[in-house]
């Protein structure tokens, strides 16, 4: 992004927040904020408002009211409608994201949603209840998912479960096998990315050995096998060590995100301060935009300057048999050189 040419950027603006704090998510634990509507036209005009120098600005926009659990506050409705009033035309979306806790709790949201493309709703677990509860640090969470399938199925939403596969959950595995049947569900394994909370989990992860204890049958349910869980770190440090480039993530779809405090920060990795481009209220747009077309928060600097062989040798383990896709591996470099990189530049408060 060293030239402007930017001609779309979505803005999520985390507007209530999520009644879950999953262990795995890769947002991390941000607070739940209560921003208005106010704040959500504020936050677009800031954006579709901002030129630069040669008073160039960004051509289209989709904008969203959340970037966790979607339709969270009571008044999603109004706000699916003012996402398409600040987006531009045909630019608002909607994803295979329903929000799971509401589809428990209001009977007229099920049908709502399915008047909305896609017809396919992603529910999450860690494997029976206490697992799931545990999972998603939310007392009744599994019966909750469970409720929500049901409701899919009453509208003719597909329900897409995900289980996420940690060392807690493999001897319960037999008991979700049948939990499928019941369901009529076709799953598949969701691979934990090692940032923001999912890198606390990095003590569950599965192992090599841990594979032998999935049931065959389980495996055939899942339309993609066991590929989410990757490969052995050891394995996948093999392909890495030579590779002299920096890693030059770009994310397919550039869009920012804003959270309750109005900290803005850039969809490449999870939202964490070596991340941030900046406070929309305090810094101002110029700033946040100055730092994202120029790539200059120290996450930024780091993906297009130091080389993969210099991550992989300073925090790969070569004997490590845990499982990982490359993605996630190279997700727990990044998430630990930012950890190193604060550590390192945190202010010294002198003693009195």
């Amino acid at each position: 992004m060293s030239k402007f040419e930017m001609n779309y950027l979505g803005v999520m603006a985390d507007m209530a927040g999520c009644p879950n704090r999953c262990r795995h998510c890769w947002l991390g634990t941000h607070k739940n904020g209560h921003m208005s509507i106010d704040d959500f036209r504020y936050i677009a005009a800031q954006f579709k408002e901002w030129r630069n120098e040669d008073g160039c600005g960004i051509d289209k926009f989709s904008f969203f009211s959340w970037w966790r659990e979607p339709d969270f506050r009571n008044d999603y409705r109004e706000l699916w409608r003012l996402e398409q009033e600040l987006s531009s035309p045909g630019y608002a979306e909607r994803f295979e994201l329903l929000s799971t806790w509401r589809l428990a709790r209001d009977e007229s949201y099920a049908k709502w949603a399915a008047a909305l493309p896609p017809k396919t709703c992603q529910i999450t677990f860690f494997g029976m209840e206490g697992n799931t509860g545990w999972g998603m640090r939310r007392k009744g969470a599994f019966r909750d998912q469970l409720t929500a399938t049901e409701r899919c199925h009453e509208v003719g939403i597909t329900p897409r479960w995900q289980l996420f596969l940690t060392k807690r959950c493999l001897s319960e595995l037999n008991e979700f096998l049948q939990l499928i049947r019941d369901y009529n569900i076709t799953e598949f394994f969701g691979g934990i990315s090692p940032e923001g909370d999912g890198y606390d989990l990095e003590s569950e992860r599965p192992e090599l050995s841990d594979i032998e204890k999935i049931p065959s049958e389980l495996i055939a349910f899942s339309r993609n096998g066991i590929s989410m869980l990757g490969q052995t770190e050891k394995d996948l440090l093999r392909e890495l060590y030579d590779n002299d480039e920096p890693l030059n993530i770009n994310p397919s779809v550039p869009s920012l995100a804003v959270n309750a405090d109005f900290d803005v920060y850039p969809n490449i990795a999870e939202p964490t301060e070596w991340w941030k481009l900046g406070n929309l209220k305090t810094d101002g747009i110029d700033v946040i935009m100055n730092a994202y077309i120029n790539e200059t928060t120290p996450g930024m600097t780091m993906n297009r300057t130091i080389p993969v062989s210099e991550l992989v040798q300073r925090y790969g383990n070569p004997e490590s048999r845990k499982l990982y896709t490359k993605s996630d591996l190279i997700s727990r470099f990044m998430h630990q050189w930012g950890e190193d990189y604060l550590k390192k530049n945190q202010k010294v408060i002198p003693e009195t």
